[in-house]
């Protein structure tokens, strides 16, 4: 079954880095246990600090929103985790598992805690409780599902980036960076700050401040990562930004398109 010390070293240089490291990626009880517990906590505390965000006033829940609770960050969430967990498929279903119980726990308070939902009446005096829930319900739904198809793809992205050969880490940077960046380029397109009149008012300057630095935080994690490896491939990867980025844009605004008929 073994080969010449050679033939062992030729066969090494021509698989895939996720080849090699494959033994590593077969697990003990131990270990699968303590990933499933950090995948349980972190999501935990990310669905938290998502809910905590909206729940804040004024600054300081802009901030927390801005670092925990849009698309940027549990992106990178999902990018991150895919970036330190070895092996593709371990990546990428580590990152989705993450996001599933973040949105998981994130509904639950809604239900439990801040009880949104909850308070209303219809013109005919009944209760708009059912309905409510209906609409949370949705919701969630649909958050669970993009949470599947986020963790998957930007997991594996993360992966890709620490394991795979240096152009392909570049192009895989560059779709991340583009990922990531793309609900803030999408909000600043809709909110226009170059027609706008409302540059004088508070509110719209907060938000349009939130969502520059997202952008930029975006670039920034992805970059950083980037860095890390060698050798590096810079002009693969932004060459790779700006396409992911306009897809993403597009993404978006279907993503918003389904929200405002939940």
């Amino acid at each position: 079954m073994t080969g010449s010390p050679a033939e062992v070293a030729s066969q090494a240089l021509v698989r895939s880095p996720a080849e090699v490291a494959s033994p590593a990626e077969v697990e003990s009880p131990a270990e699968v246990g303590r990933t499933l517990r950090r995948t349980l906590a972190a999501g935990a505390a990310l669905g938290a600090l998502a809910f905590t965000g909206d729940e804040l006033p004024g600054l300081a829940g802009d901030a927390v929103f801005t670092l925990f609770g849009n698309g940027f960050a549990w992106g990178a969430a999902a990018l991150v985790t895919g970036y330190l967990v070895r092996g593709a498929r371990r990546a990428a279903g580590v990152a989705t598992g993450l996001l599933l119980v973040a949105t998981a726990v994130y509904y639950q308070l809604i239900l439990v805690v801040s009880r949104r939902w909850s308070g209303g009446y219809q013109e005919d005096g009944s209760s708009h409780d059912p309905l409510g829930l209906l609409s949370v319900a949705r919701a969630a739904a649909f958050w669970l599902a993009m949470s599947v198809v986020a963790g998957l793809v930007l997991g594996l992205l993360g992966n890709l980036i620490r394991e795979r050969g240096p152009r392909l880490a570049a192009v895989a940077a560059g779709v991340a960076g583009g990922l990531l960046a793309a609900e803030g380029l999408h909000t600043l397109w809709v909110m226009q700050p170059w027609r706008s009149a409302g540059l004088s008012d508070a509110f719209y300057l907060t938000r349009l401040a939130m969502y520059a630095a997202t952008v930029l935080l975006a670039v920034a994690i992805v970059t950083l990562l980037v860095s890390r490896r060698r050798p590096r491939r810079w002009s693969v990867y932004a060459m790779s930004l700006a396409p992911s980025a306009a897809l993403g844009v597009l993404a978006w605004h279907a993503v918003d398109a389904v929200r405002a008929v939940l």
